[in-house]
């Protein structure tokens, strides 16, 4: 309860936001009675559409573009792609909303708190909000609170709108019939399976088989690019440990940093709160001779930690004995901060009342405002101090050594001992090799892809605290590759390639046999493979050794006996025979039959979805209240590719 009503605006109740998915742009947010209207846009903003006299603005739509995409490292290409569908499921939605409240359809405050805690426990301790956790996370996102409660509001009636589509969906009891047999029938397999490398050892391929191979397939052989380099590597750890910082550098930080150290006055209280949030004033009444009743009894002597514990309604910190810690002014409401700041040590209130109930206080302790002693800070201004110069050494040598390898791009050796940083050179390479010590490093890579040979890099960071100049030395160009230099990748390609095709032959002369009436456990010992017999499975269920039952899918359509394949399962060919049916049991049927109607009733809502969107645009163009600017989102979409 306290961290809710430490310097919060009285109308805030909820707040929070994200963005959830490219084409479900809505969001989980918070509420503030009263606001909730549409931000507006400058004039000079290009204007991508309108939905009921609202202008959907270029500058709006691609920053929200921006946060959605921000986790995906996408190409201009990419982006250019993905804009338009974005910009389309944001219009959607826009248009779905202002049919919703053409309807009449609302959104209760109650209901944006309930989706918000729903989705998001983690900000609801205890029910209750945490405002700092709530503003960094709309910070991070670069929400605004009236955006994140406009787009909360925007998905609550969309969703209400599908409801109500989802009311005159029409499921038929054959439909859910033949649903709950497609469910719960099963059925039973023997297989046998054909894996490639069964057949590896049977493949022999002679020297001209090879070499024809090899030609035919020339252009799956070459010699990548190959660089040879030299990165000359800088050590955070080693050039911290070289610096000392001294007592005068720490004085001299701390006379020149007084401000960061002023403590303004502070007081540590504890406190029971007797809540009348949503109270009548009859309640109210009660509850006041309630907490003077408390106050009566801590000033007697009274464990005040005890009736914290027993009485007090804030329960975020109640178990503590009330106990709030030390507080500065600002961070309480006000007829709760001048009450506690009035207070002298160990002294206790009378009932204050704020707009969260009837306060008790008790001053634990007060501090007047003072600037802490250098003694005081010196550990902990070290520690910063430290790091500050280790930064600014790190960069003055990793410029240092920029420098020097720029005049004398051969001399890395010497920089690199020069400046106490580690030398790796690296002799034809081809792309992603490891690089020795550092591993595979893309930081590296993508330097290199933008370096000619003689070049130097600029200073590249690198993870561990680490800091890297390249050199590139030479650079050899991708080639086609001569036989004799893929003479053992062009057999293993040759062995696999045929080994699959006998596979599938064995497996076709299987199938054959099968069919033919053959028993399978002789088939399959003829080749020298084995027969798996599975349990009776479900349409949803894994089958033993295959993995999901979509793959035998003709096994619950047709007869006993049949033989299925040979199919292409998990890199192996498969022939199968039916062996047993197991039909769904119409006892449970009447107990199953309200779930399977809803869920019959929700998959065709799903599909029906953007069909259901599209036609709410459509009628909403034709009545002159949508409307959209295909040149201007040409041109944004076209600004991707420029980027």
């Amino acid at each position: 309860m306290f961290n809710l009503f430490r310097s919060r605006d009285k109308a805030v109740r909820i707040v929070l936001g994200g963005i959830l998915t490219l084409i479900a742009v809505t969001m989980v947010i918070t509420l503030i009675p009263g606001f909730g209207t549409t931000t507006g846009s400058t004039t000079d903003d290009p204007v991508l559409a309108e939905i009921g006299g609202e202008k959907i603005t270029a500058s709006t739509i691609q920053h929200d573009f921006s946060l959605t995409m921000q986790n995906n490292q996408l190409s201009a290409q990419m982006m250019e792609v993905y804009f338009p569908q974005y910009l389309d499921a944001v219009l959607h939605q826009k248009a779905a909303r202002y049919q919703a409240e053409r309807m009449g359809l609302t959104v209760s405050d109650d209901e944006i708190l309930n989706f918000l805690a729903a989705g998001n426990p983690q900000f609801f301790p205890n029910g209750v909000a945490n405002r700092e956790q709530f503003e960094a996370f709309l910070a991070q996102r670069g929400i605004t609170l009236d955006q994140a409660i406009d787009d909360a509001r925007t998905d609550i009636l969309v969703n209400k709108l599908k409801n109500a589509a989802l009311e005159s969906i029409v499921v038929t009891p054959k439909e859910v019939q033949d649903e709950f047999k497609r469910k719960y029938e099963k059925a039973k397999i023997q297989y046998i399976a054909f894996p490639q490398a069964k057949f590896l050892d049977q493949i022999k391929p002679t020297e001209q088989e090879l070499t024809a191979y090899f030609n035919s397939n020339r252009g799956a052989y070459s010699v990548p690019q190959k660089s040879s380099f030299q990165v000359v590597v800088l050590d955070q750890d080693k050039v911290e440990a070289g610096i000392t910082i001294t007592d005068q550098q720490l004085r001299s930080a701390y006379a020149s940093a007084l401000d960061n150290f002023r403590m303004p006055e502070r007081v540590h209280v504890r406190h029971i709160l007797i809540a009348t949030e949503g109270k009548s004033d009859a309640e109210k009444k009660t509850l006041k001779a309630k907490a003077e009743d408390v106050d009566k009894q801590a000033k007697s002597g009274a464990d005040f930690a005890e009736l914290a514990k027993k009485y007090s309604d804030d329960k975020a910190n109640a178990e503590k004995g009330g106990d709030l810690d030390w507080v500065v002014k600002g961070q309480m409401v006000p007829e709760f901060e001048a009450a506690a700041f009035a207070l002298k040590p160990n002294e206790i209130s009378g009932v204050i009342t704020t707009q969260f109930g009837y306060h008790i206080i008790q001053c634990l302790g007060k501090e007047p405002p003072r600037v802490k002693p250098f003694e005081e800070v010196k550990a902990g201004l070290l520690a910063d101090v430290k790091k500050q110069a280790v930064v600014d050494k790190m960069q003055m040598l990793g410029d240092q050594i920029h420098d020097a390898l720029q005049k004398n791009p051969k001399d890395a050796e010497n920089v690199a001992k020069q400046y106490g940083a580690e030398l790796i050179t690296v002799p034809n390479a081809a792309q992603n090799d490891p690089i020795p010590t550092l591993g595979n490093s893309p930081e590296i890579e993508n330097t290199l892809a933008l370096m000619n040979p003689g070049e130097v890099s600029n200073v590249v960071p690198l993870p561990a605290n680490r800091l890297a100049v390249v050199v590139l030395n030479s650079r050899t160009p991708a080639r086609p590759a001569d036989y004799a230099e893929v003479a053992a990748q062009v057999k293993q390609n040759y062995v696999l390639a045929k080994a699959q095709e006998l596979a599938q032959k064995k497996a076709q002369e299987a199938a054959d046999a099968l069919k033919g009436g053959q028993d399978i456990e002789k088939v399959a010992k003829s080749m020298k493979l084995d027969v798996t017999t599975t349990n009776f499975f479900g349409r949803d269920d894994a089958v033993d050794g295959l993995g999901s039952a979509v793959y035998v899918e003709d096994a619950f359509t047709k007869p006993e006996g049949s033989v299925l394949g040979p199919s292409m399962i998990q890199g192996r060919y498969v022939v199968s025979k039916v062996t047993g049916k197991m039909a769904a049991d119409e006892t449970a049927f009447a107990g199953e039959r309200d779930a399977i109607a809803l869920k019959l009733k929700q998959q065709k809502a799903q599909e029906r979805n953007q069909l259901f969107l599209d036609s709410i645009w459509t009628r909403l163009e034709k009545e002159g209240k949508a409307k959209t600017y295909p040149d201007v989102i040409a041109r944004v979409t076209a600004s991707y590719r420029e980027k």
